[in-house]
């Protein structure tokens, strides 16, 4: 008898059970829109300017070609336009990192009570997902189509057809929310592949059969393509997609992206521990996916193909190209699944058994509470405060600011210029600059210690010029997968010797 089956007879869904997966998508919505309260970072005022160089809302699918741009996100931030409240213009992600838990309990419904419930609160409070499930950009959109992509992949077996039919719709909604769905997509087309070659279809039925079941969500795609195709030969074949550039020696982006969503969905663990991060989560992940295949699990092969694969087709990409753990948000999504399918085996073994995977979910659930309050506390930064600050302690008709990153941290000043009708002008200074225009305040967004120096001794390389001195004045932090901090120094009145 299939897995599935076996699973739901021993472990029926209740109306108990249905009470408690409402209480589960309440709370879940619960943290997504107070984790929507905060002031927007940087990338998503990005997407605002975007949209705002919209003249119709169609625009966001063919016309805006940049990797910033998430056409779904961005066509919703050019209806609602740029000055609404911020929970508003985080809506999108809100409904769908909501209904994201009622998905991963569907796509895990046919296996049981149990494993429907784990999964369904995993989704709801796992910070990364919480945290993507509320910002104004295409990830929590693409977190609910990828775990309906799963669900559609795994119930192939039972209903091909109206499986290949809801592949191909999350898929293309999921490609026009944000591209990284494209390589889950693929390794589950694979991973479908893979198992009618198990069941015992030759080569040939098992081609004619796989080419059959994506021939819907091939259309989708040559539609999404055809419109950027478009687009690009209306810009001469200038690409704008594919983000900056880091230099991360020997996997050294791999490993840091994966540090970064591991330490913050385990506590916050010492960044310094980057490498053992990694190792522990790759080793657990490994083990399970092994486990589960030995045990001759029905998702096994899904869940280790699009692990690894993924994985692999990234490495190949020569992703990441920043060491951020956003870029695995795509794998990350189906942590909660495998982890609710290896809940429901414990289940079934040893008393020790049942105690260790109830321990583990508690333990879970308990590292995700403090990092979501750590996040609660600084969001994606408190920008405005910072505004506020500099606003009401600078004296004279205008404001002089050098950054080191001029278009970080002006993007963000002048959209909270725009929004408080800040009625003196700002001139934006760039770190070149900064020597010869001494400008009064400076604002650094790039730091990459722990804490903000006090002070700042700033000097000319070829020692022309006096130096200059700048006093720190307020530090305004993040936590979390994004965001970003400004120290913002004072240009000290006393002069300044040799830095």
């Amino acid at each position: 008898m299939p897995f599935g089956h076996r699973a739901q007879l021993n472990d029926p869904i209740r109306p108990i059970h249905l009470v408690i997966a409402a209480m589960i998508v309440v709370l879940g919505a619960w943290l997504r829109f107070r984790a929507a309260q905060n002031d927007l970072w940087l990338d998503e005022i990005w997407s605002l300017n975007l949209a705002a160089t919209m003249g119709a809302w169609h625009e966001a699918f063919w016309k805006v070609l940049h990797d910033n741009n998430h056409p779904l996100n961005t066509t919703w931030l050019y209806l609602v336009g740029p000055d609404q409240a911020p929970w508003i213009l985080r809506l999108p992600a809100i409904i769908a990192g909501t209904l994201s838990i009622v998905a991963a309990g569907w796509a895990l419904a046919q296996a049981g009570a149990v494993r429907m419930l784990v999964a369904m609160i995993l989704v709801a409070v796992l910070y990364p997902l919480v945290h993507f499930g509320s910002e104004a950009r295409g990830y929590g959109l693409m977190i609910l189509f990828a775990l309906i992509s799963f669900g559609a992949v795994d119930r192939a077996r039972s209903n091909p057809d109206h499986a290949r039919w809801l592949f191909a719709l999350a898929v293309t909604l999921g490609t026009i929310s944000h591209l990284s769905i494209l390589p889950i997509a693929f390794m589950m087309t694979i991973a479908f592949a893979l198992d009618r070659l198990r069941r015992g279809d030759g080569f040939w039925a098992t081609l004619n059969t796989t080419l059959w079941f994506c021939a819907p969500v091939t259309g989708g795609l040559l539609l999404v393509g055809g419109g950027m195709a478009y687009g690009l030969s209306l810009l001469n074949g200038q690409n704008w997609y594919g983000g900056r550039a880091m230099a991360c020696p020997d996997m050294g982006c791999f490993i840091g992206g994966v540090d970064n969503i591991v330490r913050v969905t385990t506590g916050g663990v010492s960044t310094n521990l980057a490498g053992l991060h990694a190792g522990l989560f790759l080793i657990t992940l490994t083990s399970a996916v092994v486990w589960l295949m030995v045990l001759g699990h029905r998702r096994a092969m899904l869940y280790g193909t699009v692990f690894f694969g993924t994985a692999a087709v990234y490495l190949a990409l020569g992703q990441p190209n920043v060491p951020l753990g956003r870029y695995f948000i795509p794998m990350f999504t189906f942590i909660p699944l495998i982890l609710a399918d290896v809940v429901g085996e414990l289940r079934t073994r040893s008393r020790l058994a049942r105690l260790v995977a109830t321990l583990s979910v508690l333990s879970i659930i308990t590292a995700n509470a403090w990092s979501l309050t750590q996040f609660q506390k600084s969001g994606r930064g408190h920008y405005t405060k910072g505004f506020d600050f500099i606003i009401n302690t600078t004296v004279g008709p205008s404001i002089t600011i050098g950054s080191d990153m001029t278009f970080r941290f002006a993007t963000v000043f002048d959209f909270l210029a725009h929004r408080t009708n800040l009625d003196k002008p700002t001139n934006h200074i760039s770190p070149e600059n900064v020597l010869r225009e001494r400008p009064h305040w400076l604002v650094t967004v790039l730091r990459t210690s722990p804490a903000a120096p006090q002070t700042l001794c700033l000097e000319s390389p070829d020692g022309a010029g006096a130096p200059l001195m700048y006093d720190l004045a307020k530090s305004i932090e993040y936590w979390g997968l994004s965001g970003m901090n400004w120290d913002i120094y004072r240009r000290a009145p006393r002069a300044a010797g040799p830095c």
